[in-house]
């Protein structure tokens, strides 16, 4: 089982604090700068993994049906309890 919560993450170039990978994508990157080559990896990454969750299914499609025990089967449990 894999748990992926919720999070915000808000991340910038000091030097490009205009660069949007988004939008600007490889080719705005000027100079070859190493932290806007990061933002550029982890807006990719973001984009396939959320790609492949929706891919994977919606929560009601995983969620398998319960089954909740009859009457008789509690009854059974209790007395094999008592044996």
């Amino acid at each position: 089982m894999l748990k992926i919560g919720t999070v915000k993450w808000k991340g910038r170039c000091g030097k490009h604090q205009g660069y949007d990978p988004e939008q600007d994508g490889e080719g705005g990157i000027r100079g070859g700068c190493g932290r806007c080559r990061l933002l550029l990896d982890i807006f990719q990454h973001h984009t396939r993994l959320v790609r492949a969750m929706r891919e994977f299914g919606t929560s009601d499609e995983r969620q398998k049906p319960s089954r909740r025990k009859t009457p008789e089967e509690f009854q059974t449990m209790l007395f094999d309890m008592a044996d």
